[in-house]
């Protein structure tokens, strides 16, 4: 059942293995988020949704969208009946909210270590009376 489904971690190695146009020698994790991949449980994403979350990035703003879109929706019937565990399990998140999320946590923590820092060099409440 899991055979089609790759963590989030081994993305990378996988992009790294694409020939281009798909793949890139040179991908970093970052990369890897801001594609926007939906997410299962255990931080697992499906690889139909990195396929095609490739092409969407390598084709760019495109004016065929609709076409691409299409193509997209045929792509996902066909393949909801070769996994049909794709269509039960639930999307937790995406790679893109995922960086967000990490994002968000940086700055929290960086302005937590800034005002312990702060608070250590006030003199205590007493000396101010």
């Amino acid at each position: 059942k899991q055979w089609y489904q790759r963590r989030v971690r081994g993305l990378r190695d996988l992009v790294q293995e694409l020939k281009p146009p798909l793949g890139n020698d040179k991908v970093t994790e970052d990369d890897i988020l801001t594609l926007d991949i939906p997410l299962y449980p255990t931080d697992r994403a499906h690889c139909i949704d990195v396929l095609q979350a490739l092409i969407s990035k390598t084709l760019g703003p495109n004016k065929n969208m609709d076409e691409f879109e299409m193509i997209k929706e045929l792509m996902a019937e066909s393949f909801r009946a070769a996994f049909p565990t794709l269509v039960v399990e639930v999307i937790e998140t995406t790679t893109k909210q995922r960086l967000r999320e990490i994002r968000a946590a940086i700055v929290l923590q960086k302005a937590l270590r800034r005002f312990k820092n702060y608070k250590k060099q006030m003199p205590p409440y007493s000396a101010l009376i």
